[in-house]
């Protein structure tokens, strides 16, 4: 391992040129960090960089829930399960949370509801269903 390098102006420019601040943020911040290293800082920004790159691409895959299929999930979940359609608003008008067996349930009736989906797309389905219920509340 190899004491922290100083930054070179040529990388320096390759990281000003990023139009993603966060993501300049976090090499900046992995290449001031003390300690040693391993490998060259240019290796760190290409290795960051190229992450970066592969979660973009893999959040592009995921589904875009629309509000009206927000909305037809909603319908079909206070259809299917009254009850717990009832403890979910209680919950989330009470404590601004769902229980983890609450939210186990609503998971599969999603899954029954839409069959096929990745486990995120099921994760931000629910998400912006908990978006729904909080803007009613």
């Amino acid at each position: 391992m190899t004491p922290q390098q100083p930054i070179s102006p040529k990388l320096r420019a390759r990281i000003d040129a990023l139009t993603d601040d966060r993501l300049k943020a976090n090499i900046l911040r992995v290449l001031n960090s003390p300690g040693n290293q391993s490998i060259t800082n240019e290796q760190i920004f290409e290795n960051m960089v190229a992450r970066h790159a592969r979660v973009a691409s893999e959040r592009a895959m995921w589904r875009q829930w629309r509000d009206d299929e927000v909305e037809a999930f909603v319908q079909h979940f206070e259809k299917e399960a009254p009850e717990t359609y009832a403890e979910y608003l209680r919950q989330e008008r009470d404590n601004g949370e769902i229980d983890s067996d609450l939210s186990w349930k609503v998971e599969k009736l999603s899954h029954k509801w839409i069959t096929g989906l990745a486990s995120i797309d099921y994760i931000l389905l629910l998400g912006k269903v908990r978006d729904r219920m909080q803007a009613i509340r």
